[in-house]
This record gives structure tokens, C-alpha cells and sequence, in this order.
């Protein structure tokens, strides 16, 4: 299963074959190359002008990509699962890394912040514009979020199971924890409440404008 392939101006060059399935791409002035074989997975690819960078390979699981200008950087291996993802203008932060599976987002203009780590998993989230707080922590594990315009606000813990979520315009409050495994959430103009606890089972849900009552 052996492949060549040429051409030159917008130069592109190809080469693949299967024994260990090797495959080599190249082309040039909107430079793009690409590298991969398969005896440990590898893989490489480079682009320029709108510079991407990718580099991959899977004895430890390893991984980089990079792109300029619209800047995105993205670096996982995963010995420890780690993983890195950054942008640019439009700003946006992922940092994860699962030796105690932590995970960190963060976004601007559109504001979003994400952190979550495991090793009691505890979890956040955050945004603005359309506003978003999301916290939630494990160790009693609680889930806790929030919004404006379309306002939600929601925090879960689950060490005891709770949970509670609101929002605005379209508010909707959410509450749930699980001592008694109880759940809570309540809304207003599409307005929704709701409460559940289920150490004995028991749910409670009501709503204005469309109301809704139930148990």
C-alpha cells in the first residue's frame, strides 16, 4: 500500500505507505506539512502566514497545537492526562490536568470562567454578557450556577448531592443536595420551582406564567 504523489506552483507532495503506515504531506506557499507514522502514532502538521502548528504522538499520548494571529495554543500529553488550550482576541484559557483531573476555562468579552479539579471535585463556572456562574465541589459534592439576561446561576456539591441553579429574564433557581439528596429550583417571567430530595424520594416543582405545579 505504497502512495506517491506531486506537483509543483502550489507545490504538494505526498507520500504514504502502510508497513508501520507512515504518511508524509508537504506543500508550500500557504506552507503546509504533514508527518505521521503509526509505530507510536506519531504525527506532525505545520501550516504558515495562518500559522498552525500540530504535533501529536501517542507513546505517552502526547499533543501541540498552535495557531497565530487568532492565536490558539492547545498542549496535552497524557502520562497525567495534562492539557493546555489558549486563545487570543477572542481570549479563551483551558488548563486540565488529570493527575487530580483539575480542568481550568476561562473566556473574555463573552466572559466565561471555567475551573473544576477532582481531587475533591470541585467545579466553577462564570460569564458575562449573557452572565453564567456555575460552582460546584464534590467533596460534599454541590453544584451551584447563575445567569443574568438569560441570568443562571448554578452551584452543585456532591458530597451530599446538591445542587442549585437560577436565572433571570428567563429566571430559573435550582437547588439540589443529597444529605437527603434534595433538590431545589425555582424561575420567574418563564418562572420555574423545583425541589427534590430523594433520601426519602420527595419532588416539588411549580411555575409562573407557564405554572407548574408538581410532587
Amino acid at each position: 500500500m505504497y502512495h506517491f504523489s506531486a506537483g509543483c506552483l502550489i507545490f504538494r507532495l505526498d507520500v504514504s505507505f502502510f508497513g508501520w503506515m507512515s504518511h508524509f504531506t508537504s506543500s508550500w506557499l500557504n506552507f503546509r506539512l504533514d508527518v505521521s507514522f503509526f509505530g507510536w502514532m506519531s504525527h506532525f502538521t505545520s501550516s504558515w502566514l495562518n500559522f498552525r502548528l500540530d504535533v501529536s504522538f501517542f507513546g505517552w499520548m502526547s499533543h501541540f497545537t498552535s495557531s497565530w494571529l487568532n492565536f490558539r495554543l492547545d498542549v496535552s500529553f497524557f502520562s497525567w492526562m495534562s492539557h493546555f488550550t489558549s486563545s487570543w482576541l477572542n481570549f479563551r484559557l483551558d488548563v486540565s490536568f488529570f493527575g487530580w483531573m483539575s480542568h481550568f476555562t476561562s473566556s473574555w468579552l463573552n466572559f466565561r470562567l471555567d475551573v473544576s479539579f477532582f481531587g475533591w471535585m470541585s467545579h466553577f463556572s462564570a460569564g458575562c454578557l449573557i452572565f453564567r456562574l456555575d460552582v460546584s465541589f464534590y467533596v460534599q459534592l454541590v453544584k451551584f450556577s447563575a445567569g443574568c439576561l438569560i441570568f443562571r446561576l448554578d452551584v452543585s456539591s456532591f458530597g451530599w448531592l446538591s445542587h442549585f441553579s437560577a436565572g433571570c429574564l428567563i429566571f430559573r433557581l435550582d437547588v439540589s443536595f443529597y444529605v437527603q439528596q434534595v433538590k431545589f429550583s425555582a424561575g420567574c417571567l418563564i418562572f420555574r420551582l423545583d425541589v427534590s430530595f430523594f433520601g426519602w424520594m420527595s419532588h416539588f416543582s411549580a411555575g409562573c406564567l407557564i405554572l407548574s405545579p408538581a410532587g
